[in-house]
């Protein structure tokens, strides 16, 4: 039998299955096509479309023509479908002279590479105010993409 190992260079980008191959020596399978499945991993990050290597070890036997001989890597490429954008929720209702408040959410529709902050303001101060001043989203962690309520209490 001829065996080699197959892995991906960057597990966060792809993976590879199975994670070896065999052909079988003095029967019918020595020279059939074997599958190999490579996966892209989304990430949730905008990181662009990222090349990574199937390395492909070199091969083992007890065969002294095959053993050692080396495999090429094929090169995969995990085509980003991530955008950064700022997704803004309806608001609840309007607001009023007598104080009512309106709420509305803000997220991020993918994980920032460094931390997000939003200023927030009323455009007419008279009329309404905003709170909080400002949002933050964290990078690389569960917050990016959690709702941030925004209250609008009229004046």
């Amino acid at each position: 039998d001829v065996t080699m190992a197959l892995s991906s260079s960057d597990t966060g980008e792809g993976t590879v299955s199975p994670a070896a191959l065999t052909f079988g020596s003095g029967d019918s399978t020595w020279n059939v096509d074997q599958a190999v499945t490579v996966t892209g991993v989304d990430d949730n990050g905008v990181d662009g479309d990222v090349a990574y290597t199937i390395v492909t070890g070199a091969a083992s036997s007890s065969d002294g023509n095959y053993n050692g001989l080396a495999v090429a890597d094929v090169t995969a490429t995990n085509d980003d479908d991530d955008t950064a954008g700022v997704t803004v929720g309806a608001i609840s209702g309007d607001t009023n002279e007598g104080g009512a408040i309106a709420t509305f959410n803000v997220r991020l529709s993918a994980d920032p590479s460094h931390v997000v902050t939003i200023a927030l303001s009323s455009s007419d101060t008279g009329e309404g105010t905003v709170s909080p001043a400002a949002l933050t989203f964290g990078s690389g962690d569960s917050t990016w993409n959690v709702d941030q309520a925004v209250t609008v209490t009229g004046v």
